[in-house]
């Protein structure tokens, strides 16, 4: 049986193919018999499957966040979202290694990544730094950019809410400098070297809190420290490498790094209290929360001009209005795989 995308999935339909692992958990249900929730992925998106107590009596598993999987059931509907019922499910490692029939296996559809061509994205953010930051923060935003290229190209913005997929973290970065060029138009009395280097270094700390990039899942120091302190940490330490040379700069972008998540409910240990941080707080989360939004609206199949609610949000969201233009006049083509 090929295999039809997630997006493509509508409910009534059988699959029969293969999945990447995003997220397992056991659970127990009323009755108090074991069952395993699943978010399943390929490179259009995620769905949830579940396996109930009698199917994971014949598939123990074990099945593990990574793992490539063999699954069959039907696609249901629950709450306005599509999820897979299975009645069987074998990792690839188990059935390549009885010799099973691997002949659909196509992990290239598995894994998601951004849809802008991530080369070129990373060159933008490298020339903008390079020629729209002064010394001494344009030394160091480089210094940076440099020490971790590879894994910005790679790591992911979230491990579930927004952007969390190969590229994630770059492509939000992106978006977040952007918005931070337009915004310095209409704000040109803010330091602009603070409010360029705050976004493109504000989500430093998740190259080192995220691993797996394929199927994220948080490292033993993003769990303790989170992203927001490591990413200070590593800033700070370049800068100390440099031997930055305007120590009350280097505090402000400290500042910007710390405050970005804007309250302490949601991380940051410290409140915006600079004019560039606040900008930088609102900008990244404006970013994270259209993303959540598209994401949101993408896998909702339910019927009616709304969807269903998305705890994240703390919403339903309209389905309607005009469809966007994919590419507006004088814009670049960006579509990945160029």
């Amino acid at each position: 049986m090929s295999h039809t995308l997630i997006s493509d999935l509508k409910e009534g339909a059988m699959v029969q193919q293969f999945f990447l692992v995003r997220q397992a958990e056991s659970h127990t249900d009323k009755t108090g018999k074991p069952y395993l929730s699943l978010v399943l992925g390929d490179k259009s998106g995620t769905i949830v499957a579940k396996v109930w107590s009698d199917i994971l009596k014949k598939y123990p598993g074990p099945f593990a966040v990574g793992d490539f999987l063999g699954v069959k059931g039907q696609v249901d509907s629950y709450k306005q979202e599509l999820q897979i019922n299975v009645k069987y499910l074998e990792t690839e490692e188990s059935i390549r290694s009885r010799k099973g029939d691997l002949s659909a296996f196509d992990p290239e559809l598995l894994l998601q990544a951004t849809p802008f061509d991530r080369q070129q994205l990373w060159q933008e953010l490298w020339q903008l730094a390079e020629t729209q930051i002064r010394p001494p923060l344009g030394q160091l935003v480089l210094k940076v950019l440099d020490r971790y290229r590879e894994e910005f190209l790679v790591c992911p913005a979230a491990r579930l809410y927004h952007h969390p997929y190969l590229g994630g973290l770059l492509e939000h970065t992106w978006f977040v400098t952007r918005h931070a060029l337009a915004s310095l138009t209409i704000y040109p009395d803010l330091n602009r070297d603070l409010v360029l280097a705050g976004a493109i270094l504000h989500d430093l700390g998740k190259v080192k809190e995220l691993t797996n990039p394929a199927a994220p899942e948080r490292t033993v120091p993003g769990h303790l420290l989170g992203h927001i302190v490591l990413g200070w940490d590593m800033v700070r330490a370049e800068a100390q490498g440099l031997e930055f040379s305007d120590p009350t700069l280097l505090i402000q972008l400290e500042h910007i790094i710390l405050s970005h998540h804007g309250s302490m409910e949601f991380g940051s240990p410290i409140l915006p209290q600079t004019r560039e941080a606040l900008l930088v707080n609102f900008l990244d989360d404006l970013d994270a929360k259209l993303k959540m939004m598209s994401q949101h609206l993408e896998s909702d199949t339910g019927e009616g001009d709304f969807t269903g609610y998305n705890r994240a949000l703390q919403r339903d969201l309209y389905k309607g209005g005009p469809a966007a233009d994919p590419e507006p006049d004088g814009e670049p083509d960006r579509e990945a795989g160029k």
